[in-house]
């Protein structure tokens, strides 16, 4: 299967900016770990694939669960960076796309998705998977909701900015394309193979400083890229950030709260 049926901008956007990518995502919380192992029924898989694993963030919260981790990401720029901040001699990284991971056929414990699968042919995707996997091998895709749980006025101003970015990041000429995460669970039983598959709901938390929380604010916002097609943005971020320090704790930090939706199937 082509690799072409990925629309290639929707990794290349992540060229060049991978490092700031890595120290402004959470790691996914190990509620994540032990409702995968549960359904999988094994408490160290012997492999475990991670698809789109970005700079690896998703892929480090298997280092002392299974035998082997592979990430598979397309964008040369975050393998680098995973292979830089991911030193683990069971966990290495390979060029492939969700429809074309070059693995062999039933030889997967366990694929897991994270904050990727929006980016992904759904239907060529689910065929690989279901094709690498072993029987009774478990498909977990989940991401985050956006904004996280935080101070009501900081989530209302993010909304106002990611829309205004959004518009102006899909007025582009040929822009990425992604899926409505919405449709998962439909997508995953008309697909019509997987034995089971249900949602479930789970949560993750963090402490951050208005530094750390503003470059989370620039990631997930795609305000990385539209200061570089639309200076202006620059006024609504600056004052967001004001906003930010002014909302957050004595301390001068936010308890936030990541809500995670996660779509699990067997094989």
């Amino acid at each position: 299967m082509s690799k072409k049926i990925v629309h290639e901008k929707n990794y290349e956007q992540w060229s060049a900016i991978s490092e700031d990518y890595h120290d402004s995502r959470p790691v996914p919380p190990d509620i994540i770990v032990k409702t995968v192992l549960a359904w999988l029924g094994k408490e160290n898989p012997d492999i475990i694939v991670d698809v789109g694993c970005g700079t690896g963030l998703s892929a480090i919260i298997w280092k002392d669960i299974a035998a082997r981790t592979i990430g598979i990401e397309p964008n040369a720029d975050m393998r680098v960076i995973a292979e830089k901040h991911v030193g683990c001699d069971n966990i290495t990284f390979a060029d492939g796309v969700s429809n074309d991971t070059g693995l062999a056929d039933g030889s997967v414990d366990v694929i897991t998705v994270s904050q990727a699968f929006h980016w992904m042919d759904i239907d060529s995707s689910l065929a690989e998977f279901y094709r690498i996997l072993k029987p009774g091998g478990v498909l977990a895709i989940y991401d985050f909701a956006l904004p996280p749980v935080m101070d009501w006025q900081v989530e209302r101003a993010y909304l106002a900015l990611a829309d205004r970015c959004s518009d102006i990041y899909y007025a582009q000429q040929n822009p990425p394309m992604h899926n409505d995460k919405s449709s998962y669970s439909e997508r995953i039983k008309s697909f019509g193979k997987f034995r089971y598959s249900r949602e479930i709901a789970c949560h993750g938390t963090k402490k951050w400083d208005a530094t750390q929380l503003m470059k989370f604010v620039l990631s997930t916002t795609n305000a990385m890229h539209i200061t570089e097609i639309d200076a202006t943005i620059k006024k609504d971020l600056d004052e967001l950030f004001e906003l930010i320090k002014a909302r957050c704790y004595k301390d001068g930090t936010f308890n936030i709260i990541f809500p995670y939706a996660m779509m699990i199937a067997i094989k």
